[in-house]
């Protein structure tokens, strides 16, 4: 099983430091083939949003020299781990720069079916939303659930070498299982909601991104709820907000056409 781990920190400090202390639990395991990506050594520059990966596709970005390794590799792996750092209160700039390179993936997600987690750290506090903020993308990706591993630089501290090395033995065993399985984590409503939102604009007479109107058109997403196995009341609620969606695009398409003609 192919794992990617992305290293959201700079510095290779406490987030790196914790990752890879997952990474060596996960890699002593058998079955698993460990990447590791250093956004601090990918010499990314700004995404310019010049919107080139949404209407033509994701290899006329600009800096697609350097983000292909990436995107061969998230598409690639069978589970991926992102970390991240917290900087006041939220994600660090690198690893938001490079998540901002991926955000064709909204558009067109990939990911369904791969096992995730998220890893981030604080000083004193907000680390907890930079997970759910990496959790959210995952999801959004079509990665459904993931598994969340926080560290307190204060709270760790309160922590015996043997609780916290009971702690990482724990989450890395959970982790080693979900890749082992033959299930993903469930997809949030959120992330349901979302989903059909794009299905139905990407399918709208008034759609004006071709590339979006291909993809779903080629995966065979475009008429299901959710691509993965889902409770019937998900996959209700999936529909329920894709009609909306439909209707809401075609309303603003008219709205749009009538202003265009005026």
């Amino acid at each position: 099983m192919k794992l990617l781990v992305i290293h959201g920190s700079m510095r290779r400090g406490n987030t790196f430091a914790l990752a890879q202390e997952i990474v060596r639990r996960l890699a002593a395991r058998p079955g698993i083939d460990v990447t590791e990506i250093a956004v601090a050594d990918l010499d990314l520059p700004l995404c310019r949003s010049c919107h080139a990966c949404f209407a033509q596709g994701e290899e006329f970005c600009p800096h697609y020299g350097v983000m292909r390794e990436v995107e061969t590799a998230l598409l690639a792996c069978d589970a991926v781990i992102l970390s991240g750092v917290t900087y006041m209160w939220s994600l660090n700039a690198a690893m938001k720069n490079l998540l901002d390179h991926l955000s064709w993936l909204f558009h067109r997600p990939a990911l369904f079916g791969k096992r995730a987690m998220v890893i981030a750290t604080s000083k004193g506090a907000g680390e907890k939303a930079v997970a759910k903020y990496l959790k959210t993308v995952l999801g959004q990706w079509g990665a459904g659930g993931a598994l969340v591993l926080t560290q307190n630089e204060k709270e760790q501290k309160l922590l015996s070498a043997d609780k916290q090395a009971a702690k990482l033995d724990a989450m890395a065993e959970r982790f080693y299982k979900l890749i082992q399985s033959n299930r993903a984590l469930p997809p949030s409503l959120k992330n349901i909601a979302v989903h059909n939102a794009f299905r139905a604009m990407a399918q709208s007479d008034y759609a004006d991104s071709e590339r979006d109107i291909r993809y779903w058109r080629e995966s065979g997403y475009g008429g299901k709820a959710y691509p993965l196995k889902i409770s019937w009341p998900r996959r209700a609620f999936g529909a329920c907000v894709n009609r909306a969606s439909a209707g809401a695009a075609r309303l603003a398409g008219r709205i749009y056409t009538k202003r265009q003609g005026e």
